[in-house]
């Protein structure tokens, strides 16, 4: 059995991240995921100073993190990593223990596939500056959905913004937020998740969409509400045989 910790958006904040790391401790979890919003500012000092952070602090407890990209990453950079290292695998950033998660590309935990897919739109793009605190790659791209995934189903999809389903921030009344919503909603209904765990709005929501399980998390600075924890048990044949860790059994 593995257990993975989903974590939403942490902005970069270095004692956020502590408190992951302390959090997936205490609960014996394997694998760190984040939905986006990660924090790869790589090119500026302290973004440099917080993915080493990520990185040590990952190769010392042995809980390997990894990552999708949101709206509020260096997108350039991201962009060369992918041309050189393809995207059909995690990328190391900069180890085994730091992982990129490309968009469209599976991996396997426990027997189950999981695919990430990050992205989204930036509401306050008009006060970042181009190329330095915003990049235009940051939108969802049907084009993009459409060359590079399958339609072969997946156990978990792990996005950055939220499928369109269920009104959950002020961002539901922005047209191209609603889009990128619906986007990552058709993304959900292509490869038919039994559960997809996102980001992105800054809350904690949770509503069932078809056979799929929708849990959207929390910020950096909301702890508890930014977290999910669920045990994947080796998977022997059967479809999506994952249970979640209750309450009870999670230690605060």
């Amino acid at each position: 059995m593995k257990r993975v910790l989903f974590a939403g958006d942490i902005h970069g904040n270095k004692a956020h991240a502590q408190w992951l790391f302390n959090h997936a401790k205490k609960n014996q979890v394997d694998v760190i995921i984040a939905c986006g919003d990660f924090g790869y500012w790589t090119h500026m000092k302290h973004g440099q100073t917080f993915i080493k952070f990520v990185a040590n602090r990952a190769e010392t407890l042995g809980i390997k993190f990894m990552w999708v990209d949101g709206n509020h990453e260096n997108h350039d950079i991201l962009d060369d990593l992918v041309r050189i290292n393809g995207r059909d695998n995690p990328i190391p950033t900069p180890n085994e223990w730091l992982q990129y998660i490309p968009r469209g590309c599976r991996f396997d935990i426990e027997g189950h596939t999981f695919m990430g897919y990050g992205g989204a739109w930036s509401v306050d793009w008009m006060h970042r500056d181009l190329g330095v605190s915003w990049w235009k790659q940051e939108l969802v791209s049907p084009y993009h959905m459409d060359a590079y995934v399958s339609d072969d189903p997946v156990d978990v999809l792990i996005t950055h913004e939220a499928p369109y389903g269920k009104e959950i921030s002020y961002k539901d009344e922005l047209p191209i937020s609603v889009g990128q919503r619906e986007l990552i909603l058709e993304l959900q209904n292509k490869v038919n998740p039994s559960l997809h765990v996102c980001g992105h709005h800054h809350t904690r929501e949770n509503w069932q969409s078809g056979i799929t399980d929708v849990h959207v998390l929390g910020r950096d600075t909301m702890e508890d509400e930014s977290v999910l924890i669920v045990d994947f048990e080796r998977k022997e044949g059967s479809f999506s045989d994952f249970n979640e860790v209750r309450e009870y059994a999670i230690v605060g």
